[in-house]
């Protein structure tokens, strides 16, 4: 399996760079992908940084996560599945987008099985971190999720940034400004975190004591 997984890429790109697809850029706030819009094309990306994001009927909008990912498709999802698109997918940098026509992109998974098998492993484990994520945020107190978050942050070999203004970190949470300034003053006087030099960032003072929240919060 792991082979297969190995060799997947690499075929892909062989094959963008052999076709003449148009190419396209996406800058930094431009979306990639609309929620509730058809998905007439699909697209890939040598490597991408994004967000993906929900906004309810009611306004209030969450935030799946920021992802920086390599040899990634988007709207590959909404072809399977004929359906509007259910986020929207926003650019957090400068990314060159391979623009792929439906019926090209059918011919190229029914012409090389690897190819195939390599795409659906990502989409299985994009649906399964997007799952877990949406489950804990909805099961566990918005404490334990921010501070999960903070670890995760600080202890993944790639970490992500916290956003500049307060109201996009609260949207990751799905909770309002005032809910998460709230936590984050609590952990600051538990000392548990601290503010970065630009005050916006949050850097975690003791993570030992973080990652035990963690553990007694799941027992």
């Amino acid at each position: 399996m792991s082979e297969i997984l190995s060799k997947g890429p690499e075929r892909f790109r062989q094959l963008i760079e052999k076709e003449s697809f148009q190419r396209i850029v996406r800058h930094k706030g431009d979306y990639i992908i609309r929620q509730e819009h058809d998905v007439t094309e699909v697209y890939w990306s040598a490597a991408a940084q994004f967000i993906l994001l929900h906004t309810a009927l009611n306004g209030k909008t969450l935030s799946l996560g920021d992802y920086y990912l390599e040899d990634n498709f988007f709207g590959e999802i909404e072809f399977f599945s004929g359906n509007p698109c259910s986020f929207d997918v926003v650019a957090t940098a400068t990314t060159e987008l391979v623009v792929i026509p439906k019926e090209r992109f059918a011919d190229i998974l029914l012409q090389d099985a690897t190819i195939s098998f390599w795409m659906n492993h990502r989409m299985a484990n994009m649906y399964q971190s997007s799952m877990n994520i949406a489950i804990e945020r909805s099961l566990y107190p918005l404490k334990f999720n921010i501070i999960k978050d903070i670890v995760n942050r600080w202890t993944s070999e790639t970490r992500s940034l916290n956003h500049v203004y307060m109201y996009q970190e609260a949207q990751r949470f799905g909770c309002t400004d005032r809910a998460y300034t709230r936590i984050i003053h609590e952990l600051i006087k538990e000392g548990l975190v601290k503010k970065g030099e630009d005050n916006s960032s949050i850097i975690p003072v003791n993570l030992e004591r973080l990652k035990d929240y963690i553990s007694q919060s799941q027992q």
